[in-house]
């Protein structure tokens, strides 16, 4: 087998597993939800308005505690975010939210199972309905709530050796219309020459503080990973570190967590948790030694969050975590039953 088949085998067998692994969560979830009487109920805010914990520093997250809410985007408070929450009437795989403008990225399951995303105001309230091409993986919303980046597995691009791929979409949340259909449109560099090879996928969009510059993941050839900037406005974008993965830009914008494979092959594939330093290139490896495929969020300039199924690789209950920044200490539940966490209004 050629180098270049093998790098293909690789990587479908990669996005593949990614794939399978998020409908797998999804049935199972259903199989093991307590509407079906098998698990205990969850911690739901009974009287406390939803109104009352949007007004104070606050977190969301999908709720993962096996019960009548589980899969719904819920919210608590960052003061005690391990007590109570309140559950919407969004049922989510990947939530995020910004500015009061959110977004729920969701599963249809059915005879022919289909995808979506729901654009939303600090309400809760549904502002806009949008088909997705594939099974949802990262979104993000822009510091000022006008944008939304969005990734999807989807299958039917042509290099793809199975027709599997990434896609990564921007939505204006003002319209509820794709101001960019695919992030493959723009024109890429890599030192000043432009990245033309038909097997491209982007992934894992954070956006500075302008909600016009943003970086993101880039893998050509299906083995050469690098971290991109770009610019929304323009249309442009250039590489920048290797291997790095789903970034995350810290509220100081000096830093980006994210993370390292560990593994390159079906079986082995895995992740640690780095933080770079964009000024200095200095880079660290964070305490969390388990693997972690996720986007992680910051909870504030010195922690980051990421969420890990509670047993197995297949579990549906994940709980989000947090660990220092610095490479320092050790892990810790930050909420218990939480997946997809989103700091919509760190406190000042």
């Amino acid at each position: 087998m050629s180098s270049t088949r093998k790098r293909v085998v690789i990587f479908t067998a990669v996005v593949v597993l990614c794939a399978a692994i998020g409908v797998g969560y999804i049935v199972h979830a259903q199989k093991e939800n307590p509407k079906n009487g098998k698990s205990r109920q969850p911690t739901i805010g009974g009287e406390v308005p939803l109104h009352a914990y949007m007004q104070k520093p606050h977190v969301l997250f999908r709720n993962t505690d096996l019960g009548a809410a589980y899969g719904t985007a819920s919210v608590t408070t960052l003061s005690n975010p391990g007590g109570t929450r309140v559950a919407t009437q969004l049922t989510c795989d990947r939530v995020a939210m910004t500015n009061g403008v959110g977004v729920c990225m969701h599963t249809n399951q059915g005879v022919v199972t289909t995808y979506e995303a729901k654009i939303f105001d600090s309400n809760f309230h549904v502002t806009h309905t949008i088909g997705l091409p594939g099974l949802p993986s990262r979104a993000r919303v822009s510091p000022n709530g006008r944008w939304v980046a969005m990734t999807t597995f989807v299958r039917g691009d042509t290099y793809a050796g199975t027709n599997f791929s990434t896609r990564t979409q921007f939505l204006d949340t003002a319209t509820g219309k794709f101001a960019v259909d695919n992030l493959e449109t723009f024109t890429v560099t890599d030192n000043g020459t432009p990245v033309t090879a038909p097997s491209r996928n982007y992934w894992g969009v954070t956006w500075t503080a302008d909600s016009d510059h943003f970086y993101a993941t880039l893998d050509v050839n299906y083995t050469d990973i690098h971290l991109i900037e770009g610019q929304l406005s323009t249309r442009t974008a250039h590489t920048m570190e290797p291997d790095v993965e789903c970034p995350s830009l810290s509220p100081d914008q000096t830093r980006i967590a994210y993370k390292m494979r560990t593994g390159g092959t079906f079986t082995a594939l895995g992740w640690r948790l780095h933080v770079l330093d964009l000024a200095t290139g200095h880079d660290v490896a964070l305490a969390e030694t388990r693997s972690v495929d996720d986007q992680v969020e910051w909870l504030d300039k010195s922690t980051v969050l990421y969420a890990l199924p509670r047993s197995t690789s297949s579990s549906v209950a994940y709980d989000t975590y947090q660990v220092p920044a610095d490479g320092s200490g050790r892990p810790t539940i930050f909420i218990k039953g939480a997946q997809s966490p989103a700091v919509a209004a760190r406190a000042t």
